[in-house]
This record gives structure tokens, C-alpha cells and sequence, in this order.
């Protein structure tokens, strides 16, 4: 299926095929199946319904998903268009009312974002050891450990997509760390929408820094294959996938929270909604867009 999702989106980024790929196999499991067909035939109106009744972020997903799946198959079916312009339109209805779906009232932490940085504080309390211990010398399950830490708290200062998944330790590829004065910067070359923004550069956070001059060397000392996240088991590169399971079970058995990057983001972005407004309101008085409205800014 990804070779299908490639050819039918040459411009679609790496991790948006396996996204795709991925989901394509969870709409499969929605309609009964064990594994993806070579052929269009279960994508049916039947399916269409089902996917209907269910909530409207899943309704979603899954509407975008059938029609990804039809053009891999070189087909398309308008009943999977209209369903996935109706969910598309409802969410946006739903996400500019600022109403909190259901899903994100079940999950949302008593503190908000700042949950991360407390459930942060408490995980590097418990690692705190690994530390004092030589790079070289810290096992596999140390620096897993150790590893868990350090995503909650860039998690908890940096609400980027899954893209720290695919971080290389080295200034190759799309996506990796580098030195920018005494401290450390990510950039990231490839993510969802590089196309209309471009690629991120981002100082990170000192305490995201400081871990990361103590994290980089057991990284560095124990693996071989040149990214920043590793599996427990070999010590391999972790996947996205992986990464991203790792976030919700951690944030669900400490917190009690289910937390994923798409949960991250409205956390953050509520938590500077005061902000958000202010510069929205200069915008308008002003009409300025935001990269001309910086331009007025006069420094002393």
C-alpha cells in the first residue's frame, strides 16, 4: 500500500505515506479485514456508513482515508469525496466554535499543558541516577527509561508533530539536531506542512538543551544507527509509530491521560490563547498580515 500511496502522491512526504499507510490499515480493520486488498472492492457504501456513526475526529480521518486509499487504487468513488468534505467541514465548524470535543474533555489534564512539565520533573526524579553513570556504561533499560523522560519534556516545551521520531543525531538528512551557541537547536527539513511553511528551525528550550548534552552521549556511546531515539530491545532506531505509542501509554499510566502530539498542540495553543488573541487584534487594527506586522516591530 505505501508503493500505491507513493506513486498516486509523488509530492506527499515520507511520513505522510506511512501515515497513510498506516490509517488505510486501521480502515481495514473498520470494515472487518486482517490485512489491506490489492483492489478497491471493500471500500464500499457500506463502509461508508459505518464510518459515519462514529465520532467526528474519527469520522474524519477515516472519510480522508478511503478517498487516499481510492487514488493508491487509481479510482474514486464521490461518494468518499462528499463524506470527506462533509466530515472536513463539520470539524472545522466544530474547531472554530473553540468547543473542546469530547474527546479532548476526557483528556484534558487538570493543569493543561503545564501537566507535561510536572509529569517531566516527576520521570527525571526517577532517572536522576542514570546521570552519574558513564555513557558507555548505562544499559538498555536505563536509557530507555531515561529516554522516556526526555520525549515527555520536549513534549512539554516544543508541541511539534511526531517528527522528533525521525531526528537524526547529525546534520544529515531532513530532520536533525545541531549546536547553535552553547545550546542546541532542531531542525526539522520534512513534516506535514513543509510545502506552505517551509522547513523549522527551533531554539529549544534549556531544560530540553541541558538533557540533551546529557542524553546525546549515551545515544552516541551504545547505537549505531545516527537518530536521537532508540527502541529498548537492540537499541534500533525507534519508529515514529513507536515514539508517538510511547507519548500516549506514558501520559496515560502516569496522568491518567491519553495524551498524543494532536492533543499536545491544543493544549499549548490554549495555554497562549490570551497572546493569540492580542496579536490577532493587532493584526486586524493594523491589517497586517503576521510577517509584516514583525516587520513594525522597532528594537531598541
Amino acid at each position: 500500500m505505501e508503493e500505491l500511496l507513493r506513486k498516486s502522491c509523488p509530492n506527499c512526504t515520507a511520513s505522510s505515506i506511512k501515515t497513510y499507510a498506516q490509517n488505510v490499515k486501521g480502515l481495514a480493520k473498520v470494515a472487518g479485514l486482517k490485512a489491506v486488498p490489492t483492489n478497491a472492492k471493500w471500500l464500499t457504501g457500506k463502509l461508508l456508513e459505518t464510518i459515519k456513526s462514529k465520532p467526528l475526529n474519527q469520522y474524519k480521518r477515516l472519510a480522508i482515508t478511503g478517498v487516499k486509499a481510492l487514488g493508491a487504487y487509481g479510482k474514486k468513488d464521490q461518494k468518499w469525496h462528499d463524506a470527506m468534505n462533509d466530515a472536513t467541514a463539520k470539524y472545522a465548524k466544530k474547531r472554530d466554535s473553540q468547543q473542546r470535543t469530547d474527546r479532548e474533555e476526557r483528556n484534558w489534564p487538570k493543569d493543561g499543558y503545564r501537566a507535561l512539565k510536572t509529569l517531566a520533573s516527576t520521570l527525571h526524579s526517577e532517572v536522576e541516577y542514570v546521570e552519574k553513570q558513564a555513557p558507555a556504561r548505562v544499559g538498555a533499560s536505563d536509557m530507555y527509561e531515561y529516554q522516556r523522560y526526555f520525549v515527555i519534556l520536549f513534549y512539554a516545551y516544543h508541541a511539534l508533530r511526531g517528527d522528533l521520531g525521525d531526528v537524526r543525531i547529525e546534520r544529515k538528512g531532513q530532520n536533525y539536531i545541531y549546536k547553535k551557541g552553547k545550546s542546541w537547536a532542531v531542525h526539522i527539513g520534512q513534516h506535514k506542512t513543509v510545502k506552505s511553511v517551509g522547513a523549522i528551525d527551533l531554539k529549544l528550550a534549556k531544560p530540553v538543551s541541558d538533557a540533551i548534552d546529557i542524553f546525546l552521549p549515551m545515544v552516541r556511546a551504545n547505537t549505531d544507527h545516527g537518530y536521537l531515539l532508540s527502541t529498548k530491545r537492540g537499541r534500533n532506531k525507534l519508529s515514529r509509530k513507536d515514539m508517538l505509542i510511547l507519548l500516549r501509554t506514558t501520559t496515560q499510566d502516569r496522568i491518567g491521560k491519553r495524551l498524543g502530539v494532536q492533543m499536545i498542540r491544543v493544549l499549548k495553543t490554549t495555554e497562549h490563547l490570551k497572546s493569540i488573541d492580542e496579536a490577532s487584534e493587532l493584526q486586524r487594527e493594523l491589517g497586517h498580515g503576521a510577517e509584516m506586522q514583525r516587520r513594525y516591530v522597532s528594537k531598541a
